[in-house]
């Protein structure tokens, strides 16, 4: 390397650190973005700083605190080594909310400053106006990606299932590639590196205060659906109600509605901003929460007509394209139509910032109210069974003794330590076998091997609710996953 680097309209140098730095990252967010190195003079010539990454430290510090909205998701600081010396390079990526502005000089043309040529200068007030009427159009799923070294194994697998290409072509055609051709957050969204995770939590009662399981899901955002509507089925009771020689099958929640609530979830999230959607199943309810409230457009009333705006458009087209959604608009209709017979209706808030969806298993409710004396029907409660089948008796296998890791304090959960390359989805508990689960089991006495699509097939069932059962069988010990991609299968440990 030459003994000095040329500063340019997109690299900045300075000697060492100080609050000016603050200028340079409205510049940068506000404009092309660029990169600040610090532990070189203006001239290029490399000095290092003696104390790393405590300058990457400050370095955050000073744009979360100095800067407003806060620039953080767009800035990633790292530690380089230049001609043996340390050096902090922070590496700024445009804004999505632009304008930014310094604290101390507030949203005016000193505050928002813009980059030109290798200058930090401020606006016009025409182009800082221009800045805002331009931030409206401005989505998170159509910036670059910070990562743009993703995987999308999962995601394939989704697309093969639909016959949907997953090409380059697509990645242009559905908005994963930028016109540079580099990873939108879009991607990063359908990617197995995806940082938008899932709560989901189970209580005994009614309230916090009697926890049962609890685990977090990650993954692309298909997966951590398909987990998700997974364990939600898991716990979806249901019963056999018999009058006379009739008999009807029901569960806690229809499992169409559930598919709703997640997908509604999943496809309105604001993903701009680290906040984890919730979902807690109670005795007596389940409850989603997931950030991103009412569009500025609409009011609620409007979204319970079926006007929908959708926060994420291209992701919304993506679940459209693989046939997830039939079409927009119709998603809070069929949530409320399905409980149009029962007493207990679904309950949807909105704030600025959050929205909420209750459901209450209204038929199981009546069912335990009602005095036995006064009916003449025969009802039977499955806990947490959602098949009711004859099962003759298996012997459980025996795991092979496998180093684990606990997690939590009151409620240990453990993870099977596994091959790096198939790390667990979920934090999953020992407890009980389903009936699913055991009749997986049996199968195994008859073959040495079992695909997902033998579960399915078999045991009639959905995709994501085949592999959601098998990867909890894997995750305790009881199968073990084999292969990988499209050539996956499980045996006996």
């Amino acid at each position: 390397m030459s003994d000095t680097m040329s500063e340019e309209k997109n690299v900045e140098y300075i000697r060492e650190f100080n609050e000016t730095i603050t200028r340079a990252i409205v510049a940068y967010v506000n404009t092309d973005g660029g990169k600040i190195y610090v532990g070189l003079d203006e001239f290029g010539k490399v000095n290092g700083v003696a104390e790393p990454e405590d300058v990457v430290a400050q370095i955050e510090t000073l744009a979360r605190t100095r800067v407003k909205p806060d620039p953080t998701p767009f800035i990633e600081c790292k530690v380089e080594t230049l001609e043996n010396k340390k050096v902090v390079v922070a590496h700024i990526l445009r804004g999505l909310a632009r304008p930014y502005w310094l604290v101390d000089q507030g949203l005016t043309p000193l505050g928002a400053l813009v980059r030109e040529d290798n200058r930090t200068v401020s606006p016009s007030s025409t182009r800082l106006q221009g800045m805002i009427d331009e931030a409206c159009e401005s989505r998170y799923e159509d910036a670059r990606c910070y990562n743009q070294n993703l995987t999308f194994q999962y995601a394939t697998q989704v697309f093969e299932r639909a016959k949907y290409p997953f090409g380059e072509e697509t990645f242009y055609e559905l908005g994963l590639y930028d016109a540079a051709g580099t990873y939108t957050n879009l991607a990063l969204l359908l990617s197995d590196q995806c940082p938008s995770t899932m709560k989901f939590a189970v209580f005994e009662g009614t309230r916090e205060n009697q926890l049962h399981d609890r685990l977090e899901l990650s993954g692309s955002i298909f997966q951590q659906y398909d987990d998700a509507y997974g364990y939600l089925d898991h716990y979806n009771r249901s019963y056999t109600r018999l009058h006379g020689a009739n008999r009807g099958d029901f569960r806690d929640y229809p499992p169409e509605i559930l598919r709703e609530v997640l997908l509604n979830a999943i496809m309105h999230r604001d993903y701009s901003r680290d906040y984890k959607t919730i979902i807690r199943r109670y005795h007596d309810h389940l409850e989603v929460v997931s950030y991103g409230g009412l569009p500025s457009e609409l009011d609620f009333d409007e979204i319970l007509l079926g006007v929908s705006v959708p926060r994420n458009k291209k992701l919304a087209n993506v679940f459209y394209q693989l046939h997830f959604v039939e079409t927009c608009g119709v998603g809070i209709q069929k949530i409320r139509q399905a409980y149009d017979a029962y007493t207990l209706k679904p309950k949807l808030e909105a704030s600025c910032h959050f929205f909420k969806a209750t459901l209450f298993h209204a038929y199981s409710q009546q069912l335990e109210r009602r005095p036995v004396k006064e009916s003449k029907e025969n009802v039977s409660v499955a806990r947490y069974a959602p098949v009711k089948v004859s099962i003759a008796p298996v012997e459980e296998p025996q795991p092979k003794p496998r180093p684990r890791a606990t997690i939590g304090a009151r409620d240990a959960v453990t993870v099977d330590a596994r091959r790096p390359e198939i790390e667990p989805t979920a934090s999953v508990r020992r407890y009980n076998l389903s009936d699913r689960e055991r009749l997986i089991l049996q199968m195994f006495n008859t073959r040495d091997a079992l695909t997902c699509r033998d579960v399915e097939r078999e045991l009639n069932l959905s995709q994501a609710s085949a592999a959601a059962i098998l990867r909890r069988l894997v995750n305790s010990g009881r199968i073990v996953l084999c292969g990988a991609g499209n050539n996956i299968w499980y045996r006996r440990p």
